[in-house]
């Protein structure tokens, strides 16, 4: 499992973005841009966040401007389908 900080930030904007950031080391980051309604839905799908720890972070990046979530583990395959899905979107 890969180990590291889940980073949501809120972005500003018509409509308004989350910037959605894991970072497993020093240069080990991958980033998507995510709409409202898309947030929680990627984070716990795509990512394989649970549930309750996607809709939590959504929440705070949402009044508050920024979730951040140390110690997370994902699987690695869930980080590369995640990567490779970010590809195809671009």
């Amino acid at each position: 499992m890969a180990a590291g900080t889940l980073d949501v930030m809120k972005l500003q904007g018509e409509p308004v973005t989350y910037q959605v950031m894991f970072e497993l080391n020093v240069g080990g980051t991958f980033v998507a841009r995510i709409e409202s309604e898309e947030l929680v839905p990627f984070m716990h799908e795509e990512m394989r966040v649970d549930l309750d720890l996607a809709t939590r972070a959504a929440r705070q990046a949402q009044t508050s401007g920024r979730a951040q979530v140390e110690g997370l583990s994902l699987e690695e395959n869930d980080l590369h389908a995640v990567m490779d899905y970010l590809e195809e979107d671009v």
